[in-house]
């Protein structure tokens, strides 16, 4: 463009120049004339390249801003899903990792209740057995004649009417303790542990010597142990494992007192109550678990 005008310029300097000096003739200046007209047109069209490069080069310096913009916005969208991949992938961690432990607890739970249950069942067992097997106190009151001395109808002492009250007032005993039993466990399955351990506790006051005693201590210190009054749970487990040594509830109670030494921080003692669990009844569920927790307490 500079170039043009400097062009321009030139020619139009020559001509008042030829003009001035009064030695151009007319052709000369038509000549003149015609190269000026040609040089104008070669400047407008000149021009116009300039114009359409200007407009190009700004029609391209705005895509490049768009594609800037563009590609702006898609590292940003990709930097917002990625943020929002590991959001998601947290959230799916997190709701596993609940999902599992929701798990676990049904199948603690269930294996407790399944464990009760069996429990109940070999409780409702052994009252059976020992209501068909009692031997019935008139049994003891019948007299038959004696050899050297018999007697001269040959008749039978029937029961008195004292034997068949003793009778009834131990069936009645049994079926109370019975109850007494099943209300307290029924309690206890609710997780009423308060109302539990007075149940328990009653029952062990008033039989304290019946096959259900063992199993009524042993629901006490559970009962205690869930509301960690440790020290009463404790008294109730130790005195299954010191008065009922061959009962089939010394391995739990053995198994629960480790817990409640790892509770008030002995541990010491834990371990080697869990060791014992693991040495007497070897094979035992009460041995599997107790080995899991000396690895789970590190001290295995």
């Amino acid at each position: 463009m500079k170039n043009i005008t400097h062009v321009s310029s030139f020619l139009f300097l020559l001509m008042i120049i030829l003009l001035g000096g009064g030695c151009a003739t007319e052709p000369d200046l038509t000549d003149l004339h015609k190269q000026v007209q040609t040089l104008t047109l070669q400047q407008e069209a000149a021009q116009q390249q300039e114009q359409q490069a200007r407009d190009r080069l700004s029609a391209i310096e705005s895509q490049l801003d768009e594609h800037d913009f563009l590609v702006g916005e898609l590292i940003k969208t990709e930097e917002e899903a990625n943020l929002d991949t590991r959001h998601l992938l947290e959230k799916l961690e997190r709701t596993s990792s609940m999902l599992r432990e929701q798990i676990e607890q049904t199948r603690s739970s269930t294996r407790r209740r399944d464990k009760d249950l069996s429990i109940r069942v070999k409780a409702m067992e052994e009252r059976i057995d020992n209501i068909v097997h009692r031997p019935r106190s008139g049994a003891s009151q019948i007299q038959t004649p004696s050899p050297s001395t018999p007697s001269p109808n040959h008749q039978k002492t029937r029961p008195t009417s004292s034997s068949k009250t003793q009778s009834t007032q131990n069936d009645s005993g049994v079926e109370n303790e019975a109850s007494a039993f099943r209300s307290a466990y029924k309690v206890y399955l609710k997780g009423n542990y308060d109302r539990a351990s007075f149940e328990f506790q009653r029952f062990v006051k008033h039989y304290p010597s019946t096959t259900l005693t063992p199993q009524a201590f042993f629901y006490l210190g559970q009962s205690l142990y869930a509301q960690q009054h440790y020290n009463p749970a404790q008294q109730a487990l130790q005195h299954i494992v010191s008065s009922y040594p061959n009962n089939k509830y010394r391995s739990q109670a053995l198994y629960k007192l480790g817990h409640i030494m790892l509770e008030t921080d002995q541990r010491s003692n834990a371990q080697k109550l869990w060791n014992q669990v693991i040495q007497d009844y070897p094979g035992s569920p009460e041995a599997n678990n107790a080995s899991e927790q000396l690895k789970k307490a590190g001290l295995s």
